[in-house]
């Protein structure tokens, strides 16, 4: 998938974040917030949090090991912004939408499937010719979630690298 197409699949994620009003009968919405093919069949994130924590490893790096990315973040309403530390050393900042396929709300512990996708600024040609050609850069990632109490953790996939991060569910 070429930047083009990624940005236009991240701008209709965003609108179909914002969620409208469900019917009388409780039934799943109807519009931008409901399960639909422009946002993938997903819904918006409703696991607010704030992540303070984020440690990475390259797949295709042998012994490369787990590298703290001094990452501070913001979900909320299925919106995020986060920056961290990227491998190559600069500070990273990054905008987009947290979905969710699917959920389970068994207190005390909670899971989820879903994904973000979003818009990222930092990179540079160390990254590869995409990030040399353009400062901002269009991705999407899995994720799954956990939060037991108030701790929440999060995995993560993006190219070759596997993020975990760790947050306060608020």
């Amino acid at each position: 998938m070429n930047g083009i197409s990624l940005i236009f699949t991240t701008i209709a994620l965003v609108v179909g974040t914002f969620p409208e009003a469900a019917a009388a009968q409780g039934d799943e919405p109807q519009g931008p917030g409901s399960r639909q093919w422009y946002n993938l069949g997903s819904l918006p994130s409703s696991q607010h949090r704030v992540v303070w924590g984020m440690w990475t490893t390259h797949l295709n790096r042998e012994g490369d090991g787990w590298q703290n990315d001094r990452a501070l973040g913001l979900i909320y309403r299925g919106l995020y912004g986060a920056t961290f530390k990227t491998t190559h050393g600069p500070r990273a900042y990054s905008l987009g939408v947290e979905r969710t396929w699917a959920s389970t709300d068994e207190a005390p512990v909670m899971g989820m499937v879903g994904f973000r996708a979003g818009l990222v600024y930092g990179y540079d040609e160390r990254l590869g010719w995409v990030a040399e050609a353009s400062p901002v850069l269009a991705f999407a990632q899995p994720v799954l979630y956990a939060r037991v109490g108030p701790f929440t953790a999060d995995m993560t996939y993006t190219w070759v690298v596997v993020s975990v991060t760790a947050g306060l569910r608020f």
